[in-house]
């Protein structure tokens, strides 16, 4: 039976494990090292390096990274036997996009295959992660810094599924959007959490900061009431059901709707995307306020 390292090539593997050959190293994704990628792809590790020196451009830091000298020692220390004592260079290292690359590369019915199961036993990695982030999460619901990296890692990769499923140019509707894959599928409300260490709503205005999520507030805004007359409560309805991550400050839904009243009054007749802010004044003795298109 034909067989590369430790694999056997027609051997139907599982996804445990593939899950067992990726490892993971302080500061770095989850990776999995040339030799165990080489033998699962069936193909040399020799071949597999020379593959990655062909096409520079398709294997960035961030997709193939060579391990340091002291990274090595951790994985030594942790008995990973695809590092031999004996050798002289410091193998190189390949994250989920670098493992989908090189199937890529190489072409070959088993390493195209073989690359959906890959992904999967990262998906599930990424899945271990996360509950043991979950159980780590700190009193009071604070989040744990693994938590937050693996957010950000979310977010930067549902921002380029966004783009690429929907063309949408509108940036904040965008980063709307991949905020909501983020917290769907880690937890985690990213723009919430990250927007009270913005500066607070000031006098002239929002902070350049606030700018993208304001242009979040007002496409739900035109979306909900287009250039009808509305209210701050209306408005702070908007806000909530959307989970537009807008900087009210806090206390009670009565002092941020008030706060709301503020900002929007200090705005109005100003731009906000294709949409101008306008004041109407007081409809039955509560403020009001209107959206117009810009070149209407």
């Amino acid at each position: 039976m034909p067989q590369t390292g430790g694999i056997v090539m027609n051997k139907e593997l599982t996804v445990q494990e593939i899950r067992s050959k990726i490892v993971s190293l302080p500061g770095r994704p989850p990776a999995m090292l040339d030799r165990d990628l080489a033998e699962i792809y069936g193909t040399e590790t020799k071949k597999l390096n020379q593959a990655v020196k062909r096409n520079p451009d398709r294997f960035p830091e961030d997709f193939c990274f060579q391990l340091t000298e002291n990274e090595v020692e951790i994985l030594r220390s942790q008995s990973v036997t695809a590092i031999s004592p004996m050798s002289r260079t410091r193998p190189h290292a390949f994250p989920r996009e670098g493992c989908n690359m090189m199937s890529a590369c190489l072409e070959t019915p088993v390493a195209v295959g073989r690359s959906v199961f890959i992904m999967r036993a990262f998906s599930a990695a990424e899945a271990e992660t996360l509950r043991h982030c979950h159980s780590d999460t700190a009193p009071g619901g604070q989040i744990t810094g693994e938590r937050f990296d693996l957010s950000v890692k979310r977010f930067k990769v549902a921002l380029e599924a966004v783009k690429l499923t929907t063309g949408l140019r509108n940036g904040a509707e965008v980063r709307r959007m991949a905020n909501e894959i983020t917290r769907d599928t880690t937890g985690v409300d990213l723009m919430a959490f990250i927007l009270p260490y913005c500066s607070p709503v000031s006098g002239q205005g929002v902070t350049e900061g606030e700018d993208e999520v304001m242009n979040s507030f007002v496409v739900a805004w035109w979306d909900r009431h287009a250039g009808n007359t509305v209210t701050s409560r209306q408005l702070y309805q908007v806000i909530t059901d959307n989970k537009i991550p807008l900087n009210l400050g806090t206390g009670s839904k009565r002092s941020q709707k008030t706060r709301l009243s503020r900002l929007l009054t200090k705005m109005s007749g100003q731009q906000v995307g294709t949409c101008r802010i306008v004041g109407v004044g007081k409809c039955k003795g509560v403020l009001c306020w209107e959206l117009e298109k810009v070149g209407k």
